[in-house]
């Protein structure tokens, strides 16, 4: 009766600690064997927050705990923002808000805020930001890379006011602080016109939200009524955007059924985007330079793999991965990079970038002023139409 007393204690001990070890395993952010991790991480956070000199919050502990998770990964479009940071995010994606105009991400790799592009017809475009250009400083507060999301709250502000915005210019190499002027931006995405003495139709697209697709299709309807037989489509600064809309607009000139673009994670999933829209043939120029990324490059790739457009230009930016991007309930943002996206031709543009058919330099000052400029001004513009006019 002892020995099977003894036994069964045994066996309670080694369930209850079975039992432990998995519960730790099942919580353990790192993963189910990385438990020193999770010791150490507990045993850190424990001392901060018992020997830091003022109260925090537990939520406050808890989002810099998630905001240090997602930048871990050392990938600068995976983030996790909160509060003000992540109303302003959402206020992007509407492309509605109070500020200076311009897309910038983290560059990991000198850890600086870098400007991706400005939007058009904004004043951040006005004061000459051009992809490339690093911000330093907002208001007098220096910024890093890992810093970005403050240094945007920083920007934003009531329409009307101004802030100073430390910039090192790309092309000069001198630092120079900008008094801008916020002002209220609603962005319009898709523009047209008809060139003049031409049947040349131009539509401009400065990024892909969610209503793109449509946009683009009431502006190529416009400019065909017009009297257009051929199209210029406009990416340069075009920072991209949402992946369906891009497809939406491909959709209007690939075959239907034909792959636009597909992705893969990780683990090797892929998952394909195919064209579902009416096709129309006419020749196609593209522009894009050095401000045209993700979404604008998504386009630009499968149009060029099928042979279906001309590109004129400079290389493209090369961002080629994909975010899912998750709001909770309670407000908070969750971009987390899922997968590098390829070309229908299999080519992954990422830290790449597209070069063009025909490489056409432009001074980086005349990006800032596209809207501003003359057809013989804008030297690829003009190789567009005399390539469409031959």
């Amino acid at each position: 009766m002892y020995l099977k007393k003894k036994t069964i204690v045994l066996w309670a001990v080694l369930l209850i600690i079975a039992t432990a070890v998995m519960t730790i395993g099942l919580v353990n952010p790192f993963g189910f064997t990385h438990f020193l991790d999770f010791f150490k991480f507990n045993m850190i956070t424990g001392m901060i927050k018992n020997m830091y000199y003022a109260d925090v919050s537990a939520a406050d502990f808890a989002n810099g705990a998630i905001e240090g998770f997602a930048r871990g990964t050392g990938d600068p479009y995976t983030d996790y923002l909160y509060g003000e940071e992540a109303e302003a995010y959402m206020e992007d994606v509407s492309g509605s808000f109070d500020g200076i105009g311009v897309y910038i991400e983290n560059n990991v790799e000198d850890n600086t805020i870098t400007v991706v592009s400005a939007i058009s017809g904004t004043p951040a475009e006005e004061a000459g930001l051009v992809s490339g250009d690093k911000i330093l400083a907002v208001a007098g507060v220096n910024y890093t890379g890992e810093q970005m999301n403050e240094a945007v709250s920083n920007m934003r502000g009531q329409s009307g006011t101004t802030v100073d915005v430390t910039v090192l210019k790309v092309d000069s190499g001198e630092t120079v602080t900008l008094n801008i002027e916020r002002r209220h931006i609603d962005v319009t995405t898709v523009e047209s016109k008809i060139i003049d003495g031409t049947r040349i139709g131009y539509i401009s697209i400065s990024q892909f939200t969610g209503s793109t697709g449509y946009e683009f299709d009431e502006q190529l309807k416009s400019v065909l009524d017009g009297g257009a037989r051929s199209l210029v489509i406009d990416l340069r600064n075009n920072p991209g955007g949402y992946v369906d809309a891009a497809v939406d607009v491909a959709s209007n000139f690939v075959k239907s059924g034909d792959e636009i673009v597909y992705t893969l994670s990780k683990d090797g999933d892929k998952e394909s985007y195919t064209s579902e829209g009416s096709q129309y043939k006419m020749p196609i120029v593209l522009l894009i330079n050095q401000g045209s990324a993700s979404a604008s490059e998504i386009l630009t790739g499968a149009l060029k793999d099928y042979g279906l457009a001309h590109v004129i230009g400079e290389t493209s930016y090369g961002k080629g991965v994909v975010q899912n991007v998750t709001e909770l309930p309670s407000g908070e943002v969750i971009s987390v990079t899922i997968a590098r996206y390829y070309t229908p031709s299999g080519t992954c543009i990422h830290e790449v970038g597209i070069e063009p058919d025909e490489v056409i330099p432009m001074e980086l000052s005349k990006y800032a002023r596209l809207d501003a400029l003359t057809l013989e001004e804008d030297e690829q513009l003009s190789a567009a139409v005399d390539y469409l006019t031959k």
